[in-house]
């Protein structure tokens, strides 16, 4: 569909996964660097198959007994107090039993139009047969995460898997008009990406946590991983002159924050069974832009 979203393959391609074959299939979302200040958006996907990862199910009721046990949440902007930062690490670790990929996107803002324009924009409408109000900006930003999620389901799922997109209550979940079409959406994306029958296709909100935290710490994977993405490309930018070398090493040489150390070390770093890639899109020339696989040594 999209020249990017056939590079992503080709970067998937390459990765030794394991086989997602369970019955339940849970994919989990988060954003940052929407504020101005940022050079950059991220979008982290956590793909995780239930069925297979038990370990992390019961490493996430063990962490939360011994370090959260009053319930608070784990997030990249709340890790500024003790509990939370003494937490990180044996979170991090926990999370690597998880049977499954996480995949970061972190993409230059000038890049104004991966999914669709000012020009093809009344079509796009169209196709997509949307009854809301929509503006250019917040159609593309929903298309590009509906792209991710659609282009995971296609090459990851199995037939009849039950499959369920779990997302931090972003502004693309507003209310309950806008998860309706959002719905109608990735039904009709995801029908571009996959050849075989599946079982259930649903989407919700972190909002739909009973109260032990299984899903908001598992999107809190995704939370963690998106916020120190996003520090870690803007002070990697700013120290190279304002946008990320795709085509030559960088001697860094700068520093992040402890928390952005801790969790982009954990995130290029890969062990255990959960699998992690970082995409980076950047600016290239007047109009153009590169996608390619992003790796740095921490």
């Amino acid at each position: 569909m999209y020249g990017w979203v056939l590079t992503i393959e080709k970067i998937m391609r390459t990765l030794k996964l394991h086989s997602l074959n369970g019955s339940l299939i849970n994919i989990f979302s988060d954003y940052s660097g929407q504020h101005k200040t940022s050079k950059y958006e991220v979008l982290s996907a956590l793909y995780v198959d239930l069925d297979a990862s038990r370990n992390w199910a019961l490493n996430q009721r063990l962490l939360r007994q011994k370090f959260l046990p009053d319930g608070r949440r784990m997030a990249f902007k709340s890790l500024n107090d003790r509990y939370r930062q003494k937490a990180l690490v044996p979170f991090l670790d926990a999370a690597n039993s998880i049977v499954g990929l996480l995949v970061t996107l972190i993409i230059n803002k000038t890049i104004n139009n991966l999914c669709v324009g000012k020009s093809d924009f009344e079509k796009a409408k169209t196709s997509l047969d949307l009854k809301l109000q929509w503006r250019v900006r917040d159609l593309e930003r929903t298309l590009r995460v509906t792209h991710l999620i659609g282009l995971l389901i296609g090459g990851l799922s199995r037939p009849h898997q039950n499959i369920y997109w779990i997302s931090d209550e972003d502004s693309i979940f507003a209310n309950q008009e806008l998860t309706q079409e959002l719905s109608v959406i990735l039904g009709k994306i995801t029908g571009f990406y996959v050849q075989h029958e599946l079982g259930e296709l649903g989407l919700g909100t972190t909002a739909i946590d009973p109260g032990d935290r299984f899903e908001e710490d598992a999107a809190a994977i995704a939370d963690l991983t998106a916020g120190g993405m996003a520090e870690a490309a803007n002070i990697i930018a700013t120290k190279a002159g304002g946008r990320i070398p795709v085509t030559i090493a960088f001697p860094f040489g700068g520093r992040f924050s402890p928390k952005t150390e801790t969790i982009s070390s954990w995130v290029w770093h890969s062990t255990g069974d959960l699998k992690k890639v970082v995409i980076l899109f950047e600016k290239h020339g007047r109009k153009g832009y590169s996608v390619s696989r992003w790796d740095m040594e921490v």
